[in-house]
């Protein structure tokens, strides 16, 4: 297969470009937009750092950009989220969408993939989901439109992201979903020492519970494996019934996809590993969701 060029939007840490590699795919990226510099911060320590970031998306001239074959995007979400407001296509950033059919109208990429919240999927957003449904069919692209869970890809979170697989209508395209794998234990990538600062204080573990938490019964770490998620708010769990901490922010990762530490945080705050791993892809489960969409397409060539 031909060297894949890729193009990312609202790209975060680079979890296409993670997610390829994790794949073994042969991939260039040709150029990232990011306005978080937090996250610019992390590509460009994780990447090539000669690729240009184009930025604020909205200002993009298509014509300016190089060809690419993939485009990736996980356009904003919260307008769609669960734990946002719900404001959908009233909330600007539930128009992003539109960027990526602004850019893509013109380059004209061989593939897409496209990520958001299950939120997107409901009842209350069918207008919204029919319009990104339609405006890609309008732009030539033929879709696969599914909810994945990561937990039933190998990665040890309850994770549930609707993906856009996308290829151009000229294309001899196939596609088939990712096989399911045995679910992982979150005990499985643990760190084995943990810094005294993640744990809660004496105080705060008495708040945990109406009684006290030593009266409790000993905590079973893998009954609570699926509703483990990492997001915006940073869960605590119990260890055992004298352990209560926080996830750490190599845990928060790991459950990302990054099992082997295969990231480069330095000079990150917690703060802000927290957020770009909750922002971020699974890199596990995309990179299973490549594997598929390049099997045998020769890069659109059967």
């Amino acid at each position: 297969m031909e060297k894949i060029k890729l193009f990312e939007m609202f790209s975060g840490y680079g979890g296409a470009s993670f997610a390829l590699k994790k794949a073994g795919i042969d991939f260039e990226c040709v150029g990232y937009s990011e306005i978080d510099k937090y996250a610019v911060q992390c590509w460009e320590q994780n990447h090539k750092t000669t690729t240009k970031n184009w930025g604020d998306c909205t200002k993009i001239n298509p014509e300016d950009l190089p060809d690419f074959d993939l485009l990736t995007g996980g356009f904003p979400c919260q307008a769609f989220s669960s734990a946002g407001k719900q404001h959908g296509e009233t909330d600007a950033r539930g128009t992003l969408f539109n960027e990526i059919i602004r850019i893509a109208e013109v380059k004209k990429p061989k593939y897409m993939l496209l990520e958001n919240v299950k939120g997107l999927t409901t009842k209350k957003f069918k207008t919204t989901y029919n319009k990104i449904l339609s405006e890609l069919d309008r732009i030539g692209y033929d879709v696969v439109d599914q909810v994945y869970k990561s937990k039933d890809y190998g990665t040890p979170q309850k994770r549930e992201r609707v993906y856009f697989i996308c290829h151009r209508k000229d294309l001899n395209f196939r596609y088939e979903h990712p096989q399911k794998t045995i679910e992982v234990p979150f005990k499985d990538v643990m760190e084995d020492a943990v810094d005294e600062k993640y744990f809660l204080s004496e105080v705060a573990k008495l708040g945990k519970t109406k009684s006290n938490y030593q009266d409790r019964k000993p905590f079973d770490i893998e009954s609570q494996i699926p509703t483990l998620k990492i997001g915006g708010d940073v869960k605590n769990f119990k260890l055992s019934w004298d352990g209560w901490r926080k996830i750490t922010p190599k845990e928060a990762f790991r459950c990302m996809g990054f099992f082997n530490d295969e990231i480069n945080l330095e000079g990150l705050s917690d703060t802000q590993k927290y957020k770009l791993a909750g922002n971020g892809w699974d890199i596990n489960l995309v990179s299973k969701i490549f594997k598929e969409m390049f099997k045998g397409n020769e890069n659109g060539k059967n």
